[in-house]
């Protein structure tokens, strides 16, 4: 009987996580850009999720605070890797994982890969906080209020975060990612 109810909790949690973890995936790649390190995260998060005795069935909105959750994740990872001293040992990335036929031409798909990558290059040297921000408002489309609950800071600071973000991803893309270090040094802090 104990069995059947664990059974009944478990496919109870495999279809409130399950729809989830593509987009919890991504966001975590797009916040470690590494393919092995963002799958380690997820997976720690639902591992501990389903450990816990939490009720994630009770949770009112559940996306947002699964983001939250994998944020927390993420900075307790971070926390660990720092005082670890090996750190993070990076795998192989495989590029062209991410090369999707989507019936372009050749020079089409070629501009959208060099698109999406001076973009992710340009993600990278903006600061900390800012590319937070920006991951969770602008690409994952959370509101300000979810953004503010996910990063537990006041919705005027994520308006503002945002904006200055934003005005420095301009700035990095406008003058290119090859010559960043000029930039970098007048970006507003």
């Amino acid at each position: 009987m104990v069995k059947l109810f664990k059974m009944s909790r478990r496919h109870q949690f495999e279809s409130l996580i399950r729809p989830h973890l593509r987009e919890l995936y991504s966001y975590a790649y797009r916040l470690c850009r590494n393919h092995e390190r963002a799958e380690d995260i997820v997976q720690d998060l639902v591992v501990r999720l389903y450990q816990s005795k939490s009720r994630i069935d009770q949770v009112d909105n559940l996306r947002p605070w699964l983001y939250k959750s994998l944020f927390r994740q993420y900075l307790n990872d971070k926390r660990s890797e720092s005082r670890s001293p090996f750190g993070y040992i990076d795998g192989a990335e495989d590029e062209l994982a991410e090369l999707e036929d989507h019936g372009e031409t050749p020079e089409a798909l070629t501009a959208r890969h060099l698109q999406q990558a001076n973009l992710k290059q340009a993600l990278q040297y903006l600061r900390p906080e800012f590319r937070e921000i920006l991951l969770i408002h602008d690409l994952e489309g959370f509101s300000v209020q979810e953004t503010a609950n996910i990063l537990d800071i006041p919705p005027g600071t994520v308006k503002s975060r945002v904006h200055r973000a934003r005005n420095n991803l301009r700035k990095i893309l406008i003058q290119g990612t090859e010559s960043i270090g000029p930039v970098f040094s007048e970006l507003e802090g």
